[in-house]
C-alpha cells in the first residue's frame, strides 16, 4: 500500500508509537476542531513503533504502554496526545490554505474607515504581502486573524466595525440567498424550517447594504432583514 499521501503521528511514550492518518480528515481533527471517529482517521488500521519501516506494535506493546491491547484504543490515544508530522508538502498546502483563508478573513470582516466600504481582497493581499506576513499551518486562525490586521494597519486603513442583521428568507429562496451570504458574512443562529431559513448575520459594516440588496434581489423581494 502507497501510504505516501498519509500524516504520521507520533507518540513518545518508554517506546515511541506512530499512526497512519488520513490527511484531510486528521487536519480537520486537529485544526479545525471536527469530529471522526478514529477508524475513519486511520490510513492503516495499525498502530507502530516505526511506521516508516513497517514495525508493527505487539499487544504486549499497547497493553503496557496505554493499559489496552485494542488496537483502537491505543490508536486514538496516540492520535489525542500524539504530534502530527507533516512533510515539506502538507506544511506548505496548509500554510497556504491558511493564507487564502486570513485573505477571505479580512476581506469580509474589515473596511477602509474613510469610504466604508470593504477592501478588495486583491488590495489585502498586496498589503500582507508588503508586510511581510506569514501564514502558520499550525497556529489558531483567529488569532492569525488578529495579527495580519495588526501588520496591514501601517500600509492599509482598516475598521472592524461590524453589523448583525436577523434574516428571514422563503426557503424555496434560502440556498442561493446562503451561498451568498456565507462567502460575505458570518453565519450564526441558522435554522431551516419549512417555510423560512432564518439565521442571525454579522459583516463588515461598510458591506451590510450591498449583501441586503443582492439578497433581496434573490429573493424576489421576500427577504425580511432587521439590525440587532
Amino acid at each position: 500500500m502507497d501510504t505516501s499521501d498519509a500524516i504520521r503521528v507520533r507518540y513518545k511514550g518508554d517506546k515511541p508509537f506512530e499512526i497512519l492518518v488520513e490527511p484531510e480528515l486528521a487536519k480537520e481533527v486537529k485544526l479545525d476542531g471536527k469530529e471522526h471517529d478514529i477508524q475513519r482517521l486511520l490510513f492503516v488500521q495499525e498502530v507502530f513503533l516505526d511506521a516508516e519501516k513497517g514495525e508493527r506494535a505487539s499487544t504486549e506493546d499497547l497493553d503496557e504502554e496505554f493499559g489496552t491491547k485494542q488496537l483502537m484504543e491505543a490508536a486514538k490515544t496516540i492520535f489525542e496526545k500524539g504530534e502530527m508530522q507533516l512533510t515539506t508538502d502538507q506544511k506548505a498546502e496548509m500554510r497556504e490554505d491558511n493564507r487564502k483563508q486570513i485573505i477571505n478573513m479580512i476581506a469580509r470582516r474589515a473596511q477602509n474607515p474613510k469610504t466604508g466600504n470593504p477592501h478588495p481582497p486583491q488590495r489585502v493581499e498586496n498589503a500582507l504581502e508588503e508586510a511581510g506576513f506569514h501564514a502558520d499551518p499550525f497556529e489558531d486562525i483567529e488569532e492569525q486573524f488578529d495579527r495580519a490586521i495588526k501588520s496591514i494597519r501601517p500600509i492599509i486603513p482598516v475598521s472592524l466595525d461590524e453589523k448583525t442583521v436577523a434574516i428571514r428568507i422563503p426557503v424555496d429562496k434560502a440556498g442561493k440567498a446562503y451561498d451568498k451570504i456565507q462567502r460575505a458574512a458570518d453565519v450564526g443562529d441558522e435554522q431551516w424550517g419549512d417555510k423560512y431559513f432564518t439565521a442571525r448575520v454579522t459583516i463588515a459594516a461598510g458591506a451590510l447594504t450591498e449583501l441586503m440588496d443582492e439578497i433581496q434581489e434573490i429573493a424576489k423581494g421576500e427577504a425580511e432583514m432587521k439590525e440587532v
